[in-house]
C-alpha cells in the first residue's frame, strides 16, 4: 500500500512541476509614442431591457454612458447628472 501511495505522489510531483515549472513570463510590450492605442467606445454593443420594444435587445455606444436601442432607435442614458 506504501508503494501506491508513494508512487501516486511522484506522479502528481511530476504533473505539477510540468504545468508550473514551464511557465515564462511573457514580457509586456510597451506602447511607444506613436503607437498610443485609444479606445473606441463607439462599437461597443451591450444587452439591455428596452422600455419601448420591452424585451432584452442589443444597445450601442452612441457616446460614453448613452446607448441607442439597435431596433428601436432609444437613446438610454446612464450618465451621472
Amino acid at each position: 500500500m506504501s508503494w501506491v501511495s508513494f508512487a501516486s505522489g511522484v506522479l502528481v510531483t511530476v504533473f505539477a512541476y510540468g504545468l508550473l515549472g514551464s511557465y515564462d513570463e511573457v514580457p509586456e510590450l510597451e506602447p511607444e509614442d506613436d503607437e498610443i492605442e485609444v479606445s473606441d467606445y463607439a462599437g461597443r454593443l451591450v444587452t439591455m431591457s428596452c422600455q419601448t420594444c420591452r424585451k432584452l435587445k442589443r444597445h450601442r455606444e452612441v457616446q460614453p454612458n448613452l446607448y441607442q436601442c439597435t431596433k428601436c432607435k432609444r437613446e438610454v442614458d446612464l450618465r451621472i447628472s
